[in-house]
């Protein structure tokens, strides 16, 4: 074979390559779904942060609860939603009692930190893994200084 038939043949083999490359990748849903199970908080510095300490439920048998409270210790429940989740095409979708759904496109999932983005208003926001409503503030560092007492 010539240096212009195998050049010929590698040309047509690249050309059928840029359609498969540009298939976008499916998100897996089952790897998607194991990382959301848990517990979640919406913490101050999320842009859909409304100012009351809250904390979402991802059971792994698909049953979802989101919980509000009175305070930022979550002693005193001021309410409570009970639903169904799953992952759907990369996708959260939350399906309430009334026949409501919300759909959420994950866009980043991480053992401590998911990043979402509505598809009712594409708003991005996101969600911290934490037993309690609000994160703990990280401890103020303490400067040494070199005075003596």
């Amino acid at each position: 074979m010539t240096k212009l038939a195998m050049a010929c043949v590698a040309a047509g083999a690249l050309c059928a390559q840029p359609s498969q490359a540009a298939t976008p990748v499916k998100k897996d849903d089952a790897a998607l779904s194991a990382m959301l199970v848990g517990t979640w908080i919406n913490p101050p510095d999320s842009a859909d942060y409304e100012g009351i300490p809250s904390k979402e439920v991802f059971k792994a048998d698909g049953t979802y609860t989101y919980t509000e409270f009175d305070d930022p210790a979550c002693s005193r429940v001021s309410g409570a939603i009970s639903s169904k989740w799953y992952v759907w095409d990369g996708m959260l979708v939350v399906e309430y009692p009334q026949g409501k759904s919300i759909k959420d496109e994950i866009l980043n999932m991480a053992p401590k930190k998911m990043v979402l983005r509505s598809i009712e208003d594409s708003l991005v926001f996101h969600r911290v893994r934490s037993e309690k409503c609000l994160p703990i503030p990280a401890k103020a560092k303490t400067t040494t200084s070199s005075s003596s007492h």
